[in-house]
């Protein structure tokens, strides 16, 4: 007789096979059936970027870059762009079979053929290039890589296994006829494990060593799962531990991940009738397939799952709501689908009645779904009014197109449509009033006020039916309005197609959420508030506001983290479950299993200098001609679908950071100076990679370095000093000139004083002055000694100065002309007339420069003159440039005097002309306007010659030009 311990245990052994035969047939169910959830993958094909269709590897580097092999070269990819590589950049042969990633950061590559490479720092190393490569002679393709823990290097080929060690040594071992090989790392320690057939070694330090097998053990997997991996066309499997931790079965129709608990069962299933050739967990644990002839699939999240309605004419879902426990969608054609624990039930198609409404012709959408206070169901579409209850269905056809539904508290419905917002009788659906005339987005009841929103803004309607456009007084409002909510603490949340999402309270904005608040759009299609936190779907992903913190934070859920669209159009939040409505279907998730691991790293591509590549260094040095730079980088991180925006400065020509969503920075012409390069990488997560610093160094050219400048600031003080040095050159040169003219010039005023009172003159003078003393006439000796005194005088005195007025001209004329007029017993007369328009006061001119003239009129025109009646006529003319004085006299005339000259003894010969000429030029020197002369000789009708005209032009003012320094 059993005891009872034996019988529980036999109970228990009992229990466990049940259990373990469900698991198992769970797991065959799983490989042999398709459910109607399915999980949405992100696709990625050459239209993308990728080499090739046909991918037959993948690995992920220790930067994090995931790496493709294709028939059509080697794919790297960084979550936004394929950086692709081809037998131009290296590789021995364009298919490559087999990828690596090694600890050290090599990417090892298995082509199509007898050969190795792989890709280090920007270089492709293969045979050819490589020394170490070169030594290398592979028997058949490798098959395999693997790493051992001291960073040897094992390929596997047909029957051969080549070591290339950590310092480069090569090693090869045969393995003939063998029917089953394993090679991995050495779980022990260094080296490798390698089972041929039933033996086992262990290579390490170039040498294979024989060990029991059961030392090193073997993970293998339940037999029960042998059994339906048997059925399985299996193309690989990526099963190493140490590799990944997640286990994978590849088929010619799909992937099967294996239970890591039990080993005896398949837990999931994935992408049937699929081609999948490997599968890989990443860093952020996004689960990536490689198939033959697709392309590559990411699965961002296993919590997400899809229900596509591929039966439907449509699959778009317009609106969700939870009614008596059960979740309903609205989509298109008239249909309601009804979700209960992730089955989908078709419980409503009204296109019988939508057939018969003023919208006929449309596609029927579902736009609404409302739970009334009696458990009715109302449903709104484009053209059809749809009341459902346990008696059957009430319907009003003649509503244009549904956009809004809400249930007043007086038992009445609000709803707003293509025409007009309304109230009707929830009973038999009849229009009990009109609200608002005109075209409707949405509609609210708060504040005891009708909220309108409209495809131009929003309008306020009170009970008495008045309207206030709240677009003129908050200008976010003028936006079309999309959906309302109304949170728990009173506020009102309005959508916006353009503004974001703002919260009214009193008509006054209290909160504004747009993407400078971490909004992923502002355009909002449809918002939901579930206690503390308010759900947006906008155009670019589902956000989740925590609106009971200030700033708000905000998580977004998009296509990169298992969404199947980044077009949100209705969401419903159930509990931890949320469901979403979209062009592809009805989504759902339990946001507590979603995971929020994400990872951001940052790494330099290229770095180009002169539009040269250069190899990758912590610091540069570039000359003066070729300080262009160019700097190519990528953030890493697949959760963010792309989505990664930068930071970054260049210190020493500025210090403040600037942001792009750009991969590429250029610097056209860098300054000569120290700079460094500061660059940081933002995921959609929030996640900040650590910084990127580079050290650039332009050189100055050498007109610019120190010892160039000491050179031309020397030379510029020595030009400087020659310059300032033949500068007071000249300027002394040019006094010295100045002085010389002037002492000649002074010279010559002597020369002229010395001339006009000659020796000649002065003895006739006293001769005369003698002669009127014998004969006793001293009342006129008187007279003339007292002129020629006075005459002396004056002549003295205006020698002193450079200029004299018309007027005292005229005067000292006057008195030299009387007396010659008495010294030459008055056989001549004379005029001296002025121009009314000229002032004789005002305008002056040098001094003894007429008296000359008139000297040579009397002693060579009119005393040789016959019969007396010699005339000297005195003019001062006013001109528009200045003055003139004529001097004309009726004497002998030049030509004449001068035969005259010649025939008779001359006691003094008068240079006054002469030196008052010269005295003029040495004058106009330094002024500004020139005085000129003009001498005529003047004739009768005969050709005889009566007389002579000096025509003398002076400038209004004598200006002195300055003197040069």
């Amino acid at each position: 007789m059993r005891t009872p311990a034996l019988i529980a245990t036999e109970l228990s052994m009992i229990t466990k096979r049940i259990i373990q035969t469900l698991l198992l047939f769970a797991g065959l169910i799983t490989v042999y059936t398709s459910c109607a959830q399915e999980y949405n993958y992100i696709h990625y094909d050459v239209k993308d970027g990728l080499a090739g269709s046909t991918v037959y590897d993948l690995c992920q580097d220790k930067d994090g870059f995931i790496w493709f092999a294709t028939e059509a070269g080697i794919s790297r990819f960084d979550g936004t762009h394929f950086k692709n590589f081809t037998t131009s950049d290296g590789l021995p042969e364009t298919e490559i079979l087999k990828l690596f990633a090694d600890s050290k950061g090599r990417i090892w590559m298995a082509p199509f053929k007898n050969n190795v490479c792989y890709y280090y720092k920007g270089k492709i190393h293969n045979q050819e290039n490589d020394a170490v490569l070169k030594k290398i002679n592979l028997p058949s393709v490798i098959a395999l890589f693997r790493e051992s823990i001291d960073q040897d290097m094992a390929f596997y080929t047909n029957n051969s296994v080549t070591i290339v060690s950590a310092n480069n040594a090569i090693y090869q071992f045969k393995c003939n006829e063998v029917t089953r090989i394993f090679l991995r790392r050495n779980p022990r320690g260094k080296g490798f494990q390698l089972n041929v057939d039933d033996s086992c070694y262990v290579i390490t330090n170039g040498k294979m060593t024989s060990v029991p097998c059961g030392s090193l053990g073997v993970m293998d997997l339940d037999p029960r799962l042998n059994k339906v991996r048997a059925t399985l066309k299996v193309t690989a499997e990526d099963c190493d531990p140490a590799i990944n931790h997640v286990l994978f079965s590849n088929t010619w129709s799909g992937s099967y991940m294996v239970d890591t608990v039990t080993f005896d069962h398949y837990e999931e299933s994935f992408l049937m009738g699929k081609q999948i050739s490997h599968a890989l967990v990443d860093s952020e644990k996004n689960i990536w397939f490689t198939t033959l002839g697709e392309g590559v699939y990411k699965l961002a999240s296993r919590a997400f799952k899809t229900h596509y309605f591929y039966k439907s004419q449509s699959q778009e879902i317009f609106s969700l709501s939870k009614i008596n426990d059960k979740i309903y969608a609205g989509a298109a054609f008239g249909r309601i689908y009804q979700l209960h624990e992730a089955n989908i039930i078709d419980t409503i198609n009204a296109n019988k009645e939508f057939n018969t409404s003023l919208g006929y012709g449309s596609t029927n959408r579902i736009t609404c779904l409302q739970q009334l206070k009696d458990g009715s169901l109302l449903m709104g579409s484009d053209g059809l009014l749809v009341k459902k209850t346990s008696k059957g269905n009430t319907f009003n056809t003649g509503i244009f197109a549904v956009k809004s539904i809400e249930e007043l508290s007086n038992g009445l419905v609000l709803v707003g449509t293509a025409r007009r917002a309304m109230v009707i009788q929830p009973n038999d659906l009849s229009v009990k009033d009109t609200i608002f005339p005109s075209r409707t987005t949405c509609v609210c009841f708060y504040n005891n006020n009708y909220y309108i929103g409209t495809v131009n803004g929003l309008y306020v309607v009170n009970t008495h039916k008045q309207i206030r456009y709240m677009g003129d007084v908050i200008p976010s409002l003028k936006q079309r309005i999309s959906s309302f909510c109304k949170s728990p603490d009173g506020g009102l949340y309005i959508a916006t197609y353009g503004g974001g999402i703002l919260c009214l309270k009193n008509d006054q904005v209290v909160h504004s959420i747009t993407t400078r608040e971490g909004l992923s759009s502002n355009i909002c299609r449809t918002i939901f508030i579930n206690n503390d936190f308010l759900w947006a779907g906008t155009d670019k992903g589902l956000n989740k506001i925590n609106i009971s913190q200030t700033p708000y934070p905000v998580t977004t859920y998009s296509t990169s983290d298992g969404l199947p669209t980044d077009i949100i159009n209705a969401v419903y939040v159930d509990g931890n479950t949320i469901y979403v409505g979209s062009p592809a279907g009805v989504t759902w998730f339990n946001e507590t299993q979603t995971g929020h691991y994400s990872q951001c790293n940052l790494r330099i591509l290229d770095i180009s200098v002169g539009n040269q590549s250069q190899p990758m260094k912590n610091s540069y040095r570039l000359g003066y001609q070729d300080n262009s730079l160019k700097i190519s980088y990528a953030g890493i991180s697949f959760k963010s679908g792309g989505n990664i925006w930068y930071r970054y400065r260049l210190k020493g020509l500025t210090d403040s950071w600037d942001s792009t969503a750009q991969n590429v920075l250029e610097y056209p012409s860098l300054p000569p100076g120290n700079y460094e390069f500061e660059l940081i990488a933002v995921n959609k997560k929030g996640i900040v990679s650590d910084p990127v610093t580079i050290a650039f160094i332009v050189d100055a050219p050498f007109w610019q370095t120190l010892p160039f400048q000491i050179l031309i600031i020397a030379t510029v003080i020595l030009l400087t000093w020659l310059v300032v040095a033949w500068r007071f050159s000249m300027l002394r040169k040019k006094e010295l000139e100045r002085t010389t003219m002037q002492q000649k010039l002074n010279e010559l005023e002597q020369m002229a004083l010395r001339a006009q009172m000659n020796p000649h003159f002065i003895f006739n003078c006293l001769n005369s002055i003698q002669n009127f003393i014998i004969t006793n006439d001293l009342e006129s000796t008187n007279l003339y000694l007292s002129e020629f005194a006075y005459l002396i005088r004056q002549t003295l005195d205006n020698s002193e100065k450079s200029t004299i007025s018309i007027t005292n001209e005229i005067r000292y004329l006057k008195r030299y002309l009387e007396m010659e007029m008495m010294r030459f017993g008055h056989s001549f007369d004379y005029n001296i007339e002025i121009d009314p328009e000229l002032d004789p006061d005002m305008e002056h001119i040098p001094t003894m420069i007429l008296q000359p003239y008139i000297e040579n009129s009397i002693r060579h025109g009119i005393r040789y003159k016959e019969n007396g009646g010699g005339y000297i006529d005195i003019k001062f003319l006013n001109s528009t440039e200045g003055f003139i004085c004529i001097i004309q006299d009726n004497g002998i005339g030049r030509k004449k005097a001068n035969e005259y000259k010649s025939q008779l003894h001359v006691e003094y010969q008068s240079k006054g002309m002469s030196l008052t000429a010269e005295r003029i030029n040495i004058l106009n020197r330094q002024l500004s306007d020139p005085i000129t002369i003009e001498i005529i000789d003047l004739t009768d009708a005969h050709n005889q010659a009566t007389g002579t005209r000096i025509t003398l032009y002076f400038p209004y003012t004598l200006t002195f030009k300055p003197v040069k320094k």
